[in-house]
């Protein structure tokens, strides 16, 4: 008998001054998924560089739009992926370099 497993997206968090975590949410939880929107706007806001893995790509986000809830990598809407359906990434300014 196979159990199906549950899983959570979210956005891998690199930083050295703070230490490596996980954000993880349930998308059908409306109180988790607000406090990833805000969590991710935070992170932009304080210079964070967030990337998109898609395939063999990797892609910088370049906004949050958080009423779509959509990382911005581009300048047309073909150039947005929801967060929903994305591996990302952060990496904070102490990180590294």
């Amino acid at each position: 008998m196979s159990e199906k497993v549950k899983t959570t997206v979210g956005i891998d968090v690199l930083n050295t001054g703070y230490g490596d975590f996980e954000l993880r949410f349930d998308e059908n939880k409306p109180d988790e998924v607000q406090k990833a929107k805000e969590t991710i706007t935070d992170m932009l806001k304080r210079g964070y560089a967030i990337f998109v893995h898609q395939g063999n790509e990797t892609l910088r986000v370049r906004k949050f739009d958080p009423d779509k809830n959509v990382y911005i990598i581009g300048s047309t809407p073909a150039e947005e992926v929801p967060v929903t359906k994305a591996k990302a990434t952060a990496v904070g300014r102490s990180a590294g370099g």
